[in-house]
């Protein structure tokens, strides 16, 4: 684990390093990448399926258990999606502010609120990372987990130590690609991974703070109903298949495992950075 604590400042002869320009840097892989961000509209269209693919991962567990809730009774959860964290936060918080782009998510959150018996402790808000924030109230902690999708990032992160009282929390995927190896071997496509920690580590100790850095790994993969659920998945992280990519992709998946309720069953393992700092 990389430790600090609180925030400080750099003095006169700070290295090299902490003057190169990482916002643009950022940009420029984010404009690369393999991996575009989606719309609200591509969210929603995905909304039902993510959350129940995810009903048997334990992220929630591993992410919970790194949060720092010293001096917190009030929360930010910022691309909150269905909800799997903003609930269980709700339950152990006297309030959290619930806010995604994806009015399909906020729907399944508050779902999800109302059938956890805690959806008077939750305000579920649409709210996207260029909104203006200036109406979002401040919170002891503000999370975004695995939503870090903004344009700008250093805006981004600004925008959470602007309204966090005690400390922040994301995770970022730490391998770089959305997809295992035995899938990009058979897509047979050069991959250019997303920009990831590195950059918000290094932008957080521009702006003067001491990230803490662990990382958290989730075992266990994700069901799909059918091969066609599990195409349009990898069709969602990549774009569109031609006729042979998707004819491989389909192959593939007819050779993984199959669940008790007759789903396809595709391990992955993901290793993501949780980046935590105090404001």
């Amino acid at each position: 684990m990389i430790q600090g604590r609180g925030r400080g400042r750099r003095g006169d002869g700070a290295d090299e390093l902490m003057g190169l320009d990482f916002g643009a840097m950022f940009r420029r892989q984010a404009a690369a990448s393999s991996y575009r961000p989606r719309s609200a509209a591509e969210w929603d269209a995905r909304a039902v399926a993510r959350s129940r693919r995810e009903k048997g991962s334990d992220y929630v567990r591993e992410f919970l258990a790194r949060v720092d809730f010293s001096g917190v009774r009030t929360a930010i959860d910022m691309g909150c999606g269905s909800g799997n964290l903003a609930v269980p936060l709700a339950r152990r918080l006297d309030k959290v502010w619930a806010y995604d782009f994806a009015p399909g998510m906020l729907r399944l959150l508050k779902a999800a609120a109302a059938e956890a018996g805690v959806e008077d402790r939750i305000a579920a808000r649409r709210l996207a990372w260029e909104d203006d924030w200036s109406r979002v109230p401040r919170a002891d902690l503000v999370i975004c987990s695995r939503a870090m999708d903004a344009e700008d990032m250093q805006r981004a992160l600004s925008k959470m130590c602007a309204k966090a009282k005690v400390r922040c929390c994301v995770t970022l995927h730490a391998g770089g690609f959305f997809l295992d190896g035995e899938l990009r071997t058979v897509l047979r496509r050069p991959a250019v991974p997303r920009p990831g920690w590195l950059y918000a580590v290094n932008m957080l100790a521009q702006m003067g703070y001491l990230p803490r850095v662990d990382y958290l790994e989730t075992h266990g993969g994700l069901s799909y109903a059918d091969v066609d659920e599990f195409v349009g998945s990898v069709r969602w992280r990549v774009g569109e298949l031609t006729a042979a990519e998707a004819r491989r992709v389909r192959a593939y998946a007819g050779r993984l495992p199959r669940g008790e309720d007759g789903g396809i069953l595709h391990r992955h393992d993901f290793r993501w950075a949780f980046v935590s700092w105090d404001v």
